[in-house]
């Protein structure tokens, strides 16, 4: 497990290098307070880098620490096709997430389409899921391979992305640091505020129900993130 989370970090600040140059290169810093049933609270630290390589490529690397003895990795690329109106991309995400506590492991590969524009950010696609179940023995790790699942996210600003400041609304079950599978959706609420031309700040909320799709849902988890983007 310790060897495979070296070579996955390894991997990942490989994948952060500036490959070639680029109008505005992103880093970020996240901080947030979580809450499920599972761990009970906890806290998160979250480092990304955003890399625009030219206007039809861009790519994403994110790196989540917890105080839950869990850790998760990923990288995002994006080809991406401006239209008439907004721009269509295409989003090859790999991500991994370890869970130290019981020695078991995520790995996660999900492809979609999306439709962005100013107002609406519309995803669909497909995941595959590859789980090490918990406290598996080092010697004769099994891997469990799940089906193909549905992935999907809808995204509403109430102002133009292009504005000093915004608010979004979200339906998903994706996001940097997680992936759901298709009948466990999460809520989002968010914002954010350019300070001036490099720094932003935002805030966002999380909340994940248990037996969505069912009669009996109910509360599972939730997330608060607050956090800062420096833009080159």
């Amino acid at each position: 497990m310790k060897k495979l989370i070296i070579i996955s970090l390894g991997f990942l600040t490989f994948m952060s290098l500036p490959l070639c140059a680029s109008d505005r290169y992103t880093l970020s810093f996240d901080m947030g307070y979580g809450h499920n049933l599972t761990y009970g609270s906890f806290a998160n630290f979250d480092l990304g880098a955003y890399m625009p390589f030219n206007t039809h490529f861009e790519m994403q690397a994110d790196v989540r620490l917890s105080t839950a003895n869990t850790y998760a990795i990923g990288v995002q690329m994006r080809p991406k096709f401006a239209l008439p109106v907004g721009e269509m991309y295409i989003e090859d995400r790999l991500f991994t997430k370890f869970f130290c506590r019981d020695n078991s492991l995520d790995f996660v590969h999900a492809i979609s389409v999306g439709y962005k524009m100013q107002y609406v950010n519309v995803q669909l696609g497909m995941t595959n899921r590859v789980m090490l179940p918990p406290n598996s023995e080092s010697g004769g790790d099994t891997f469990v391979c799940e089906p193909f699942d549905l992935l999907y996210r809808v995204e509403v600003n109430v102002r133009p992305t292009t504005s000093v400041w915004n608010l979004s609304l979200a339906l998903s079950n994706v996001d940097d640091y997680e992936i759901e599978r298709m009948w466990q959706p999460m809520f989002y609420l968010g914002g954010w505020y350019d300070i001036n031309d490099h720094w932003r700040v935002s805030l966002r909320g999380k909340l994940k129900l248990a037996g969505m799709f069912h009669l009996n849902a109910h509360y599972y988890a939730s997330e608060v993130r607050v956090g800062t983007q420096y833009r080159f």
